[in-house]
């Protein structure tokens, strides 16, 4: 009964629900669409929809204009699919462009296009419901049900980009770790049931036992040397003074008595060993992911294990911890990523019993320094891991209650050596500006669009800090210092906007700049344009520190992945510097440190075959079109083409 009535309709033969309101019926029931739906500008609901939803200023405009916007959005996604598979088909095979890709749009037809999206006065009101969809990502290895997840929330990304792309699951076992075991059976171990402590363990002969694998002296200092020379500029961790002067000459003591117990503890030595670990892998002497440094950082394991880190904890148990999460993100491992973020959270959590200011209890002088200084360093840790990954961090802002060292007490416990990473600028930063955006974009409500505004100028006021230029301190780490310097303010801005930035992109992938947020696709884009030039700039500078620090190559794809996109959707603006020459030259920065570096060169793979292909066919076909246009209408009086089209250039500074 319904397909029979369905076909009278569609023939005309009766009229629709709104045709029968009229007064009219008897004069236009047999025209289709009738005349008072396309007087009522309703005409593709005449004569198989219905009704129009009553009420006043209703029944005169496109009621199913949402429904068709979105209906002809996924079509164009699928449209873009299916073109960007021919397009990686077609370059594989032959080095002309594909037929259907050489088509020129003309005007009339952009303009038919253009109409596909709606105005920004039609989304305003969806402002401040942004970003509903972005929860994040859970990711699966194997089945849902028994395989593990792994979590990325709506400011992360580029980890799941890495291993969305790859084909093959990574295996469970790298080659690296695939050696004999030379360690003493007691040893392996403690070092297998870490973080956890065996039970029935003789701690002091096994501590002794352990300390009996450490290097020499001069050796010892050289590692911690190189270490503070090639990573003080990121890892406010430990200082010169407690590691060399006081850690250094308390275990190597001389003069021991056989029966006189150590002035140290487990941890103090797990500390010292993660130190020559890490130092052992920034090591330029030594290969990279070398067997020193693993087996430094087993023997800090083990260490470890001889006191429990959950009900004995000291500073030198945070500082290890927090240490041995920096070897998991350098040691070339990629199932170790998990590995670091949860270290680094364990450390966070130990330091809840330091969360408030320790002249509280009682500490005075260098004391006081050192336990402030450090608390900011991890927490600005977590929350910079945090804003990468999307998880909420351990230490959350609104339970802190540390003062932040002021630049007397740096001056005075510190003389004679390079400011740590940024110093009190980097707590007070960490404060004012990274506390509050992991509020608002950590939320389980997605936040105020105009918050994100304001904490944006909120950023782009905030001052930077200014280094006198001393010729006494190494040039490596004031280089590095500085690099990190130069993108600060760009990698915030960007992680900020990164959320909104793919909002843009979905609900208007022709022109993002109309979206209610098109601000946030511009700031993305500078930002991950800087932070690539500078990325490239510092590896030729120091290519061997550079390829050895995994935080600048996942900073680095994440600014590519925004590049990238862009490239991919050939928008219908001309963004300067090109994307698709930018990420070309991040192709090629990748390419060059994938002989050294894993993470690049996994990057690398994900590059290729997720945006440069693509981007490399439709650049080849546009100039095609470009060639072909010229050769047929010829030169215009000034020497263009006659058939090209204004088009909005926009300089990114």
């Amino acid at each position: 009964m319904s397909s029979s009535k369905e076909r009278q309709r569609t023939r005309g033969e009766i009229a629709c629900a709104e045709c029968r309101r009229s007064v009219f019926l008897l004069f236009i029931f047999l025209s289709v669409p009738c005349s008072t739906c396309v007087k009522r500008g309703c005409s593709m609901l005449c004569p198989n929809v219905g009704t129009m939803p009553p009420g006043k200023g209703s029944r005169f405009v496109g009621v199913a204009e949402e429904y068709l916007r979105h209906k002809a959005i996924k079509l164009e996604e699928r449209m873009r699919s299916l073109e960007d598979a021919l397009a990686i088909l077609q370059f594989n095979t032959s080095t002309r462009p594909h037929p259907l890709l050489t088509k020129i749009w003309s005007t009339e037809e952009a303009d038919v296009e253009s109409g596909v999206d709606t105005t920004a006065a039609t989304a305003e009101s969806d402002v401040h419901g942004m970003v509903d969809a972005l929860v994040g990502s859970l990711h699966f290895d194997g089945d849902p049900q028994s395989g593990s997840a792994c979590f990325f929330g709506p400011s992360g990304g580029s980890e799941v980009e890495k291993r969305a792309i790859s084909d093959t699951p990574p295996p469970l076992t790298d080659p690296q770790e695939i050696e004999v075991d030379y360690l003493l059976p007691q040893i392996s171990k403690l070092d297998q049931a870490f973080p956890f402590t065996p039970p029935g363990l003789a701690k002091e002969q096994v501590q002794e036992t352990i300390k009996s694998y450490l290097p020499n002296i001069q050796r010892a200092v050289s590692l911690c040397e190189t270490f503070l020379k090639s990573l003080s500029w990121i890892f406010q961790i430990v200082s010169r003074q407690q590691i060399i002067d006081r850690l250094i000459p308390l275990i190597y003591r001389p003069g021991l008595k056989p029966l006189e117990r150590p002035c140290y503890g487990p941890h103090d030595l797990a500390l010292l060993f993660s130190v020559l670990a890490v130092g052992a892998l920034v090591d330029p002497a030594l290969p990279p992911y070398n067997a020193e440094a693993r087996h430094y950082h087993r023997l800090a394991r083990a260490a470890l294990c001889l006191q429990s880190v959950f009900l004995e904890r000291s500073m030198a148990t945070l500082q290890a911890l927090h240490l041995i999460s920096v070897y998991y993100g350098m040691s070339g491992i990629e199932s170790n990523a998990e590995l670091c973020y949860s270290f680094l959270n364990l450390a966070a959590q130990a330091a809840l019993q330091v969360n408030k200011d320790p002249s509280r209890w009682g500490f005075k002088g260098r004391e006081v320094y050192e336990r402030r200084s450090y608390f900011w360093a991890l927490f600005s840790q977590t929350l910079w891991q945090s804003l990468v990954t999307g998880r909420p961090p351990v230490i959350m802002p609104a339970v802190v209650d540390c003062q932040i060292p002021s630049d007397l007490d740096e001056a005075t416990y510190q003389p004679g050596e390079i400011t740590i990473a940024f110093g009190t600028w980097s707590s007070r930063y960490t404060k004012e500006c990274l506390a509050p955006i992991i509020e608002v974009t950590q939320a389980v409500k997605p936040p105020n669009y105009q918050n994100i505004l304001d904490l944006d100028r909120k950023i782009r006021e905030f001052s930077m800090p200014v280094f006198p230029d001393s010729p006494h301190f190494d040039r490596t780490p004031v280089e590095m210092r500085d690099f990190v310097q130069s993108r600060y303010r760009e990698l915030t801005l960007m992680y900020l906007h990164r959320g909104f930035f793919a909002q843009a992109m979905g609900d208007f992938p022709l022109d993002p700049l109309r979206s209610p947020v098109g601000r946030s696709f511009m700031v993305a884009y500078q930002c991950a344009s800087a932070l690539v030039t500078v990325s490239i700039n510092q590896y030729k500078r120091q290519p061997v520190l550079c390829s050895r620090v995994w935080r600048i190559w996942s900073h680095t794809f994440s600014a590519a992945v925004i590049v990238g996109t862009v490239a991919v959707r050939r928008l219908g603006i001309n963004l300067d510097p090109d994307p698709f020459e930018h990420l070309e030259k991040v192709c090629s920065l990748y390419h060059s440190a994938a002989q050294t570096c894993s993470r690049a060169k996994k990057a690398l793979v994900s590059f290729e075959q997720g945006y440069l292909s693509v981007t490399r066919a439709h650049y080849h076909a546009f100039k095609a079109n470009s060639t072909s246009a010229s050769s047929k209408s010829g030169p215009c009086k000034n020497g263009s083409p006659s058939t090209r089209q204004p088009q909005t250039i926009i300089k990114v500074s």
